[in-house]
This record gives C-alpha cells, sequence and structure tokens, in this order.
C-alpha cells in the first residue's frame, strides 16, 4: 500500500521505504540536512535510517509511527544533537518518531533553527 504526506516535502510512504520529494526551498534543505545530520550522528542516537540522498530527495527505511513519545527520549536526543536544542523544534510532535521494536527512531531530522526561522 502507498499513501502520500504533505508539508515542504511530498513524502511517499511505500512498504519498506519513505521518499521526500522537496516541494519548496524549505523542503529541499531539510533534505540537505537530513544528509548532514545521518552523515554525523547515525552512530550516536536512533535516526530514520537514510538510504539515499540526490538533490535534495530522501529516502529512508520506513517505521511504524510512534503513537506518544516520551519527554527523557526527546530530552536525550537534544542532547546528543545540539542543532535540535532550539525553541521551535518540534522532536515533541509523535508522528516525526517511529517506532521499532522498543526502540524510538527520529524519523524527521531535516529542520535546523534557520530552515525554521523560515515558516
Amino acid at each position: 500500500m502507498i499513501s502520500f504526506k504533505c508539508s515542504t516535502r511530498l513524502v511517499v510512504v511505500f512498504n519498506n521505504v519513505v521518499v521526500k520529494i522537496p516541494i519548496s526551498r524549505r523542503g529541499y534543505l531539510q533534505g540537505l540536512n537530513e544528509k548532514k545530520i545521518w552523515d554525523k550522528y547515525k552512530n550516536i542516537t536512533s535516526l530514520a535510517e537514510l538510504k539515499w540522498v540526490c538533490m535534495g530527495v530522501v529516502c529512508q527505511k520506513r517505521y511504524n509511527i510512534a503513537k506518544t513519545i516520551p519527554s527523557i527520549v526527546v530530552r536525550r536526543n537534544k542532547l546528543a544533537m545540539p542543532e535540535f536544542d532550539f525553541t521551535n523544534c518540534d522532536l515533541y510532535n509523535p508522528a516525526n518518531w517511529g517506532i521499532d521494536g522498543n526502540q524510538y527512531i527520529l524519523l524527521d531530522y531535516g529542520v535546523n533553527s534557520y530552515i525554521a526561522s523560515l515558516y
């Protein structure tokens, strides 16, 4: 089953992967930033596995969406990744998190304080 979501990127959800296609400058910047964050933190914290990035289009492994996100998980990630310790950061939104067994996985990690200021 294929589903679609849209904000700054058109997100196409397949059975095993998610493809995020930028539809705005912010979406394009988010795709570039996800690559940067993946390269920097993939071995430090639980990020959605990045399969590939090409011209701002991102392909990630698909995870089930978390129903809730514990505050401790958000705080841990803000400490581990200082780029996410800003006021407009929406890490408390469960829709930005997946679950893999008992582990929470950050799905949408393309926003930084500059990109958030463009909204």
